[in-house]
């Protein structure tokens, strides 16, 4: 194709999307307010969709210096650079552990076909060379940052498939793909190296998994469906422990959405479904056995106080831990009898929950770290550390609701409410725009008499403003929304499905197309303000506490 033919393709693709556009807004277009703000078709929509998240991340982020964003990308590649070379990790905050064995194989894999030279930390040139220096960090930074575009652009895919599953339309599951996309959180961490992508990502499917579970009560396959959403949520914690409160959220979220079938199981009435429980309980035995093993080395207190966790709870490890497992088999009981499910598949679903749950634990074992163990299994203990150094008033006072807590908790809480306006308090988060909509629809759908809706729509907020107002001892910063931005994306999604009749509403098209237009310019003010601004290298002075082998510049600080 010679130059001409393909500027002339491409003017006729971008005439046909502004054909569509205007066609959407004539007299005579459809009613229906999905026929004209979607422009493609599904495939069409999502290459669309992932195009514009490639073109976004190469305007703003791939070439930001690597010092740029260096919480959290020079810790990552860091440790990606001690792997290689054959050394332990040794950044575990989160812990970061499925994002560092990504990465760390990522580097060989671009080494090994001639894209990458430097992809371990003895491979670095010293700091004297500056510019050798300089491009080896760079190269590997911008590696890393693709790797996260990648994992993003999967991830956007994947729940655009499951929402088409859950809602059974593909334009609201198209829309909700877009509204992932340009969602604050995710459209920052596809161009950086964050933990929170991985995390947030596996609990938001495991979500989708778990609700499309719920609502399939006549698929022998829903006790699988929960393994796999059970492996995923603990792979979420292996990356980033916050995971733990959307985790704990699942068995509440899935009640509303259960239903009572016409007729009973066949499948699960019967010896096919004995039997399917018997082998799914050997399988979850044989993975629970070496997984028990992990628990017991997490919870052993030397093992834990070297790493400096102190017990949350008394003076032992291990209490609340199994607390939450009992909520969470608690909750499974709970939705089987609501929703008269079978015994033999609620206790295949046990059993399934706790083979994937064992599953995903022993991946430690993948690049073994008692420092990794101990903070998975500990989450809360490693949670208060941090909690505490950036919000010293929920330590102060004796009991669990002291005076200093509350008044935190109050006044995060007129926080949390002040950004939900916008206007009060600013914030580079478009999915506020897309909570104004689902509590105008649920409004709508209390008045409509869809009270069941309205439940799980309910559970599914209250979900996402309990996990923010914890997020707020930590100031709720950016990177938390892509925890629960894809929540507020289903309750939307939800609510269209449901309430048909805003489909046609007078409204519905100048709304929707302020959603569309607020999602793509607030979504982008944060990696544009990076492009802009003017620190150098200096940055790096204070963050060398993660990366303790690496050579220091000149100006920095010897510690």
């Amino acid at each position: 194709m010679d130059q001409g033919s393909y500027f002339r393709s491409k003017f006729e693709f971008f005439r046909s999307i502004l054909v569509r556009a205007g066609g959407a807004m004539q007299p005579g277009a459809s009613a229906n307010v999905l026929d004209r703000l979607i422009l493609f078709s599904w495939g069409k929509g999502l290459i669309a969709i992932t195009a514009a998240m490639i073109l976004s991340f190469l305007l703003c982020g791939f070439w930001y210096p690597y010092w740029r964003i260096a919480d959290m990308d020079l810790w990552i590649v860091y440790n990606g650079f001690l792997l290689n070379d054959g050394l332990p990790q040794e950044y575990f905050d989160h812990p970061g552990y499925l994002n560092i064995i990504l990465l760390s194989g990522w580097l060989r894999l671009l080494h090994a076909v001639g894209l990458l030279d430097v992809i371990s930390l003895s491979a670095i040139p010293p700091v004297s060379e500056a510019a050798n220096f300089a491009r080896a960090w760079t190269y590997a930074t911008q590696a890393g940052r693709v790797l996260s575009l990648a994992m993003a652009i999967a991830f956007v895919v994947v729940f655009a498939f499951l929402l088409r599953r859950l809602v059974r339309d593909w334009r609201i599951a198209t829309l909700g793909a877009f509204a992932l996309a340009f969602s604050g959180g995710l459209m920052m961490e596809m161009r950086i190296i964050r933990t929170e992508l991985i995390a947030g990502g596996l609990v938001a499917i495991a979500f989708l998994i778990v609700i499309i579970a719920a609502r399939s009560e006549r698929s022998p396959w829903r006790p699988i469906l929960l393994g796999v959403a059970s492996l995923l949520a603990m792979l979420a914690m292996l990356n980033k422990v916050q995971a733990i409160f959307l985790i704990c959220a699942l068995p509440l979220v899935a009640l509303p959405f259960g239903s009572r079938p016409d007729r009973p199981s066949g499948f699960w009435n019967g010896w096919r479904g004995w039997l399917m429980a018997a082998l799914l309980s050997l399988f979850a035995v044989f993975l629970a056995i070496p997984a028990a093993g992990l628990i017991t080395e997490g919870l052993t207190p030397n093992i834990a106080a070297s790493f400096g966790l102190r017990p949350l709870i008394g003076d032992r490890f291990g209490s609340y831990q199994f607390v939450i497992a009992g909520w969470i088999g608690l909750g499974m009981v709970a939705f089987a009898v609501a929703w008269r499910v079978p015994v033999s598949e609620l206790l295949a679903a046990i059993a399934a929950v706790i083979g994937g749950a064992a599953l995903g634990l022993l991946a430690l074992n993948i690049q073994h770290n008692p420092h990794d163990v101990a903070v998975v299994v500990n989450p809360l203990e490693q949670m208060y550390i941090f909690a505490v150094g950036s919000t010293p008033e929920i330590a102060q006072g004796n009991g669990l609701f002291s005076s200093q807590r509350l008044q935190f908790i109050l006044t995060s809480a007129i926080d949390l409410a002040a950004r939900r306006t916008f206007v009060l308090h600013s914030s580079p988060r478009p999915t506020i725009f897309l909570e104004w909509f689902v509590i105008a629809a649920t409004v709508f759908a209390w008045r409509s008499g869809e009270r069941k809706l309205v439940l799980q729509v309910g559970v599914l907020m209250l979900t996402v403003w309990g996990v923010d107002l914890i997020g707020m001892t930590r100031d709720l910063k950016l990177e938390y929304f892509i925890l629960t931005d894809p929540l507020v994306v289903i309750a939307a999604a939800l609510l269209l499905m449901k309430l048909v009749k805003l489909h046609t509403h007078p409204w519905a098209y100048p709304i929707g197309v302020a959603l569309i237009a607020s999602h793509i310019a607030v979504s982008q003010a944060e990696p544009v303000k990076h492009v802009f601004k003017k620190e150098g290298p200096e940055v790096l002075c204070g963050l060398y506490h993660h990366a303790k082998r690496v050579e220091q510049f000149s100006f920095c600080r010897k510690s």
